[in-house]
């Protein structure tokens, strides 16, 4: 820009001298210009300006440069702590969700060893039996009438149980009966099979599961939902949630309950169908020595 000043102000100046007057032909100054004093005058000026020029050009480009990059470095020190801001939340969120993970890590430890504990009750009782079964040396007459005895045994059990799963129980209780009549069956397979549906019957004491089905109340039948906890307590709950109930083994019957099991009712049900973790669920039982 300086250069391109400089250049016109040469070419003003060269025509301002050609106006000045007629030239005279000198032999010894026949390369040089004569100027007037006001001509003078300009051309110093005119320099000054052109000295001053390329200063304040450059200067207005350094404090350019100097504001941007200053700039940039803001905008870049907002980057930074917005995402040291977003860092921090995500940090103290994953800090409660461990936490909270924790806490329930340790409960279902203590509700597991509990669990093992029954399960390795359960396990000596069954060795119990193999150990004896397997001393005793009988022979098949002596054996048969024992399974038909035990298979009686746990046909009266189901019918005087709790009723859950009702006709699914007794369905398993007359193949059995079934099976025990037929010659292409081995005894040992009678017995395993026998034994297999003990063992069910075991568990059932010790889980907690829920169903629907078919229950007549005050005349009608209704779809409801059950809910088994163990053979503690066995529960309804229509499909409107309007009407739960209960089985009261003193009255052998099925009874209404306070609303106020509505919630633990549907409490178990999430526990049970594995919809939310294990936890303790209010239920009504019979008070001991009383109804």
């Amino acid at each position: 820009m300086a250069a391109r000043r400089r250049h016109r102000l040469d070419a003003a100046l060269r025509a301002d001298s050609v106006e000045a007057g007629p030239k005279v032909h000198d032999p010894w100054r026949s390369n040089k210009v004569h100027l007037k004093p006001h001509l003078l005058a300009r051309a110093i000026t005119a320099s000054l300006v052109i000295a001053v020029c390329p200063v304040t050009s450059a200067a207005d480009d350094n404090v350019d440069a100097v504001t941007q990059a200053q700039k940039n470095l803001d905008d870049l020190g907002q980057e930074t702590q917005q995402r040291i801001d977003e860092l921090s939340n995500e940090a103290q969120s994953m800090l409660a969700e461990y936490r909270a993970a924790r806490d329930e890590a340790a409960n279902l430890r203590v509700y597991n060893d509990q669990l093992q504990r029954q399960v390795e009750s359960q396990r000596e009782e069954l060795e119990s039996l193999e150990q004896q079964l397997a001393e005793i040396d009988r022979t098949q007459e002596e054996f048969v009438p024992s399974m038909l005895e035990a298979l009686d045994a746990l046909k009266r059990f189901v019918e005087r149980d709790v009723p859950f799963r009702a006709d699914e129980r007794h369905a398993r209780v007359e193949e059995l009966e079934d099976m025990m009549g037929r010659a292409d069956v081995t005894t040992a397979e009678k017995y395993r099979q026998l034994m297999s549906a003990f063992q069910k019957e075991l568990e059932y004491g010790r889980t907690i599961s829920t169903y629907r089905g078919k229950l007549e109340l005050e005349g009608e039948e209704r779809s409801v939902r059950f809910l088994r906890i163990g053979r503690v307590a066995l529960m309804y709950q229509t499909l409107d949630q309007q009407r739960t109930g209960r089985w009261n083994p003193a009255e052998d019957a099925w009874e209404p309950v306070d609303g106020a099991f509505r919630a633990a009712f549907e409490k178990g049900y999430r526990i049970a169908a594995e919809q939310a973790p294990p936890d303790l669920v209010k239920t009504p039982v019979n008070a001991p020595g009383g109804n």
